[in-house]
């Protein structure tokens, strides 16, 4: 029997430093989705269970397509430690061919994972498309109970109407959609933007 050969996966650090991204070869869940509770997890979330198992002070786990990125408690003292543990986790779960996250799991939601989940549809559907036009972005980089981190990318990234946009636009629709979001902060690095709008 040949050994079937290792899934490749890349990992980077983000702008939030509790926060890493990695990048898996193959598809791993279809659409967004966050968990940060175990129990949960552990009934709908196979992966994210294994993560907040095997990942000391793992705070929680947002899977979007062929991306996992993870939430620490605080930041670590070194990063590759931590990469190396969460990426062999993640690793050896999809070549065990096991099921990331299972049917039925978005409408058993609850909690604070259900309050983010909720804003995400609204950046998928109401602030991504028009954002879009310009070049730009925004996404969901960390949430603290009922505060969002979000960040801007592409022509929104240095952008001189960012901030325009973040509290007339992004905060006013997640807002609107989402009443029970508390503060909304945002958490980009507008310095380095290398394709502004304007």
């Amino acid at each position: 029997m040949t050994e079937q050969p290792q899934i490749r996966i890349t990992a980077e650090p983000q702008v939030i430093p509790t926060n890493c991204l990695f990048r898996v070869e193959r598809p791993v869940y279809v659409g967004t989705l966050y968990v940060s509770d175990a129990t949960w997890a552990a009934e709908w979330a196979p992966l994210a269970a294994r993560l907040l198992t095997e990942v000391d002070n793992l705070k929680g786990v947002r899977f979007s397509d062929a991306e996992v990125m993870i939430t620490m408690a605080s930041v670590p003292e070194d990063w590759r430690v931590i990469a190396r543990s969460a990426g062999a986790a993640i690793r050896n779960f999809l070549q065990e061919g096991g099921e990331p996250v299972k049917e039925g799991a978005l409408d058993a939601l609850q909690g604070h994972d259900l309050m983010r989940h909720k804003a995400q549809m609204i950046i998928d559907s109401e602030l991504n498309p028009n954002l879009a036009s310009h070049g730009g972005w925004v996404e969901i980089q960390a949430s603290a109970d009922q505060d969002l981190f979000i960040t801007m990318g592409g022509g929104c990234q240095g952008c001189g109407s960012a901030a325009m946009t973040m509290k007339q636009g992004v905060e006013v629709a997640l807002r609107n959609g989402v009443p029970e979001i508390n503060a909304i902060h945002d958490a980009t690095d507008h310095a380095s933007g290398v394709n502004p709008y304007m």
